[in-house]
């Protein structure tokens, strides 16, 4: 039969999502793997012990067909119990997978907004740099202009600032946008592998169902060839 599916540890949330649910009530996530491994470790032991169990009983004995019925409930239950699990976790995934990639894509606007800002702030400083140097020609000819080019030169001040803060700004984005990028592929794998985990379970629940129905009806045959079968007599010795 197909392998064990594997639980998706805890460990894969974010440290943030972890750090988070650290100061708030229990997570149920936690309680619902917490749930779905001893559902697993139940049907495990019966499931180890069925064939040990039903070679000490005759194939009639009613006993073989409720040791059959008992790890056929336990494998129901832990499928239930890995099902809601791997549902939950899916969808936490998906949540996370949907709000990294808000995030990156606020992200890419603001560096948009930051590349205009930093265009129009590269042109105005080459303006006023323009209107310093006319300015300055003029004071020459007329000292009443020397309080404007001073008030031009406070001004192309805070220009060249604000120009120095949206270069240092723009040319952080490239990188941090491949940062939350890879951080959105990640939590969309994460949940992707969630998705097709849950799916793999579903296929392995039905071949466990159909083994154990077909164990069933093998115990069943079992019975009647026995129940069919008459014991031959001993024949009677002849009198000397």
């Amino acid at each position: 039969m197909g392998s064990l599916i594997p639980i998706v540890g805890l460990a894969a949330l974010t440290a943030a999502t972890a750090a988070a649910q650290a100061t708030a009530s229990p997570d149920p996530l936690a309680a619902l793997e917490r749930n779905a491994q001893a559902k697993v470790s139940e049907w495990d032991m019966l499931a180890k012990g069925l064939e040990a169990r039903a070679a000490r009983l005759l194939p009639c004995d009613p006993r073989v067909r409720s040791a059959i019925e008992e790890v056929s409930a336990a494998s129901e239950a832990r499928v239930a119990a890995l099902r809601q699990y791997l549902k939950e976790a899916a969808a936490r995934a998906k949540n996370d997978t949907e709000a990294a990639e808000r995030l990156a894509a606020d992200h890419d606007a603001r560096a948009a907004e930051l590349s205009t800002e930093r265009t129009e702030a590269e042109a105005e400083q080459n303006a006023l740099e323009g209107q310093i140097t006319n300015i300055g020609e003029s004071v020459k000819r007329r000292a009443a202009l020397a309080d404007a080019q001073k008030a031009l030169a406070q001004i192309a001040g805070l220009t060249r600032q604000r120009v120095l803060e949206t270069q240092t700004q723009a040319s952080r984005q490239p990188g941090l946008s491949v940062l939350l990028h890879d951080l959105a592929t990640g939590y969309q794998a994460r949940q992707r592998a969630l998705e097709s985990q849950l799916s793999a379970l579903e296929a392995e629940a039905a071949r466990w169902r159909a083994y154990y129905e077909a164990r069933l009806a093998r115990a069943h045959t079992e019975c009647t060839i026995t129940q069919s079968t008459e014991i031959p007599q001993r024949p009677e010795r002849k009198k000397k």
